[in-house]
């Protein structure tokens, strides 16, 4: 990563209405910070939320995002306020690796950081280098997404993964043998953490991520599942790009969405014809499994 700070991490703090805590929590995992610490006070209704960036650079943009998060979920009129201090690297990474456990999901997956590998025997395990910048599958959306996954026939099957991330959805659909898998991300940063998981998890040979967006995937290019895991704004304009990219009896899976956003997914949807789907529901996540022919 460019502009790290040598010995030092950014400690960013910020305090939320305790009840909203895990909401805000798998956020900052997800989409900034591949762990975070807790701190609550005893009597208090809030929550102290810490997380950590290694580049000065990441601070404002990743905060920015944030900050539309919080509005999002009903914090316009009261954002909360952010503090800055520097920590010692070797102090947080030892904190960092107690907070990052693996996580199961679904009947037979689990999401473990290396140095956690083997401690579920029978599930699919996926290995993830937590980097601070990138999601580790805590969030509702990428579980749900997985969860999706896990529902699927994936052998065989060409794979298009949009805002791939640290590529962990990928990485599930090699492991189950998809003959190919490519992952498009807008931020290089991603791209480049996704190829680091892709060796990690011995699938290099069958994944690659790009940076870009479905703009970028070569004309007349199709797939037997597209997964875009963004957000509603992202999705909508794209929709029937999505049914164009699908081999016949294709899948598409949606996600990053909020209940407030279905609505317009499913005008969209209806649109282009693609009426045939299910609703996963997390929290106040919504993710979309949708077939077509």
């Amino acid at each position: 990563m460019t502009g790290e700070t040598g010995n030092w991490y950014q400690e960013v703090t910020v305090r939320v209405p305790s009840e909203r805590v895990d909401t805000v929590a798998d956020y900052i995992i997800e989409h900034i910070a591949g762990g975070l610490l807790l701190e609550d006070e005893e009597q208090s209704v809030t929550t102290a939320v810490k997380f950590y960036l290694t580049s000065e650079e990441e601070i404002e943009p990743r905060l920015a995002g944030l900050r539309q998060f919080l509005a999002t979920i009903g914090f316009q009129q009261n954002l909360p306020v952010f503090s800055l201090r520097k920590i010692r690297n070797l102090d947080w990474i030892d904190e960092y690796r107690k907070s990052v456990a693996p996580l199961p999901i679904g009947e037979a997956i689990v999401i473990s950081p290396p140095w956690e590998r083997g401690r579920y025997p029978g599930r699919t395990e996926i290995i993830i280098e937590p980097k601070m910048a990138f999601g580790t599958g805590r969030h509702e959306t990428s579980r749900s997404c997985l969860a999706e996954l896990e529902r699927l026939p994936l052998k065989g099957k060409t794979v298009l993964d949009l805002g791939c991330g640290s590529g962990i959805l990928g990485i599930y659909a090699a492991l189950q043998g998809a003959a190919m898998v490519i992952g498009y991300d807008i931020d290089p940063l991603a791209v480049e953490n996704s190829r680091e998981n892709f060796v990690l998890n011995g699938v290099a040979a069958v994944c690659r991520a790009e940076e870009g967006s479905i703009d970028d995937v070569p004309a007349g290019e199709t797939f037997d599942l597209i997964v875009a895991n963004i957000i509603k704004s992202a999705i909508v304009p794209i929709i029937g790009e999505l049914k164009r990219r699908l081999r016949p009896g294709g899948v598409v899976i949606l996600s990053g969405l909020l209940q407030q956003d279905c609505p317009e997914i499913e005008a969209g949807l209806s649109e282009q014809h693609m009426t045939d789907f299910t609703i996963r529901r997390d929290a106040e996540w919504r993710t979309y499994t949708v077939r077509c022919g």
